[in-house]
């Protein structure tokens, strides 16, 4: 079967197979040349969940372990540091991409809905529940045969760790905000978002049409918008930080990406908007988060500033993505994003989402903030430095572990021919 070239971006369009295939495939003259690796995988996104999981860090390891003073630098630091909670963001528009480029790609499969949810499971289930199990069992337990139970890190009622259990951690604190679970788990709540995302997704895929399934994205990308609008209204912010409705347009954006990379003319039209949107949404995000730090208390218009900005950086960050996307073999953005460190970041990034935050809290408890390091040191500059040192070079440690003694023995399970996909049959 022939298949045309994207005049823009040199993405490949098909109606089978995979977007990673097509991606490696021969440009149109003149067009960027955008490679996929051998597996199968994208390079360029394994660099975007780098910088994803970055932020993310940074902002939790800011968040956490540091107590801003009075001078410039320190200002400076934190402001800049504030801005990684829009890391999350990125990973649900990376997600929203692959996700439907993979269903999409496989709706003709026999075993549509066995293999997506059964490779999914086999990759977040042993890690998500693994340390769950460390947490809300182990630690506790061992604690106790210690005598030492004033020390344990899980304060959580039945209600908050039945949540967690159940990936439904976003709708509780949603409703009575981020003291409603322990700080190690808070950050669940995006997963918990991802989860569900799952659940769904797949089954509209499979129903509707390519161009309905357009039209539900951008519909979702709305609904976001005015839920949100409406929940500032009520006095929820933290259900418009946290709940699947009103985070869904950054998922949307990317699995509207997705789509379009899957007929050229859409393709063709959707590099048009990212190439006029992408640094209007940069500069118009800047803008709200001045506005916003300027008018901190509800005033009115805020509800819709607030909701604004997180629709903003979603189309920033879906913009990245196509660009990323197809960025040619060479050029400075491709290079950047196949550095060995972003990758190195991007393939770990699971992990080093899921221990980080707790890890800072075990930090915090020993000892090991700013504060302190600044007293033992001489220097606060110094104490910055080493604090995230540390805090980067553990979790990177218990990342590597994770992987190759737990989380790659269970990916073996991918190998089993049930699991395969009818595309690498």
């Amino acid at each position: 079967m022939s298949e045309k070239t994207f005049p823009l971006s040199g993405l490949q369009a098909g109606s089978a197979a995979p977007l990673a295939s097509r991606l490696a495939a021969t440009s149109a003259p003149g067009a960027p040349e955008t490679q996929a690796a051998p597996s199968g995988r994208i390079p360029v996104l394994d660099g975007l969940r780098g910088i994803a999981i970055l932020l993310v860090m940074i902002f939790h390891f800011w968040h956490i372990g540091f107590t801003a003073g009075p001078a410039l630098w320190e200002r400076v630091y934190s402001n800049a540091a504030n801005w990684g909670w829009a890391g999350v963001d990125l990973f649900f528009v990376l997600s929203g991409f692959l996700i439907t480029g993979i269903l999409y790609d496989s709706r003709q499969d026999e075993h549509y809905y066995r293999v997506f949810y059964a490779r999914r499971t086999v990759r977040i289930f042993p890690l998500y529940y693994g340390f769950l199990v460390l947490f809300y069992i182990v630690t506790p337990f061992t604690l106790a045969l210690l005598h030492r139970s004033q020390y344990s890190p899980v304060y959580d009622t039945v209600t908050a760790k039945l949540c967690a259990w159940t990936y439904t951690l976003n709708w509780l604190i949603g409703l009575k905000t981020m003291r409603a679970a322990s700080v190690s788990v808070q950050h669940f709540w995006s997963l918990a978002i991802e989860e569900q995302f799952y659940l769904v997704w797949p089954f509209l895929v499979l129903t509707l049409s390519r161009r309905r399934l357009m039209g539900l994205c951008a519909g979702l990308i709305g609904f976001a918008f005015a839920l949100r609008v409406a929940l500032y209204h009520l006095q929820l912010p933290d259900a418009a930080y946290t709940w699947t409705f009103a985070r869904v347009d950054s998922l949307a954006i990317g699995a509207l990406l997705a789509l379009a990379a899957r007929h050229p003319e859409d393709w063709k039209t959707a590099g048009k908007w990212v190439a006029r949107a992408t640094l209007p949404a940069l500069c118009g995000v800047v803008a709200l988060m001045a506005l916003l730090d300027l008018r901190p208390q509800f005033m009115s218009g805020q509800f819709v500033l607030q909701s604004l900005n997180y629709s903003l950086i979603g189309m920033f960050f879906g913009g990245c993505l196509a660009l990323a996307v197809s960025a040619a073999k060479g050029s400075l953005a491709f290079r950047s994003l196949n550095s060995p460190f972003l990758k190195f970041f991007g393939k770990y990034s699971y992990c080093l989402y899921v221990a980080h935050q707790p890890l800072m809290i075990l930090f915090v408890k020993a000892g090991i903030h700013t504060d302190r390091l600044t007293g033992v040191l001489g220097n606060k500059v110094l104490a910055v430095v080493v604090m995230n040192g540390l805090a980067f070079a553990v979790s990177i440690g218990i990342a590597l572990l994770s992987w190759n003694l737990y989380e790659k023995q269970w990916l073996k399970l991918k190998e089993l021919p049930f699991l395969h996909r009818e595309a690498e049959a």
